[in-house]
C-alpha cells in the first residue's frame, strides 16, 4: 500500500544504508551522470531502480532527486548504525566539502557574500510560499 510518494522523516520514511549495493559499475554510472553538471562536485542522488541487481549494474535507474552539498547521507538514519556512525559520516562529508571549496577558491571561484546568501534564502522562501499557495488554490 502506497502511503506517500515522498520519502521524508516527517511522514515516517525509513532510511537504510545502501552501501552493499555500491559497485564499480554503479559508481561509474553516477560519475558519468555527475559530469554533466558543471561545478557539481558533491551531493546525493535519490534513485529508483527496478531491483537491486539493476542498481548494482548501474543501468536502468531513474534519478528522483539531486541534492547538493548541504544534503546528508541518508545512511546516518539507518537504525543499524549508532550515533557515532552518523557523526563520523557528517564530519567526513563536511571535510570533503570544505576541501572542494578550498580548491575551487584556489582556482579563482568567489564564494557568495552573506548578503547574496540571504537574498537567495529569501527568493527560495518566496518561491516555496507561492508553490504552496498555488497547490492550496490561493493566489497573491
Amino acid at each position: 500500500v502506497t502511503l506517500t510518494e515522498l520519502g521524508t522523516h516527517s511522514r515516517g520514511a525509513q532510511f537504510l544504508d545502501g552501501a552493499p549495493l555500491c559497485t564499480p559499475e554503479l559508481e561509474a554510472a553516477i560519475d558519468r551522470l555527475s559530469q554533466r553538471y558543471e561545478g557539481f562536485w558533491f551531493g546525493r542522488y535519490d534513485l529508483r531502480a527496478p531491483d537491486a541487481e539493476a542498481l548494482r549494474s548501474g543501468a536502468g535507474f531513474k534519478v528522483l532527486e539531486l541534492n547538493g552539498v548541504s544534503s546528508e547521507a541518508t545512511s546516518i538514519y539507518d537504525r543499524a548504525h549508532g550515533v557515532g556512525h552518523a557523526w563520523r559520516t557528517l564530519c567526513t562529508q563536511w571535510r570533503i566539502a570544505f576541501e572542494i571549496g578550498s580548491r575551487n577558491r584556489a582556482l579563482g571561484a568567489h564564494p557568495a557574500s552573506p548578503r547574496e546568501i540571504l537574498n537567495l534564502v529569501r527568493h527560495h522562501r518566496r518561491l516555496t510560499r507561492r508553490a504552496r499557495d498555488a497547490a492550496a488554490g490561493f493566489s497573491r
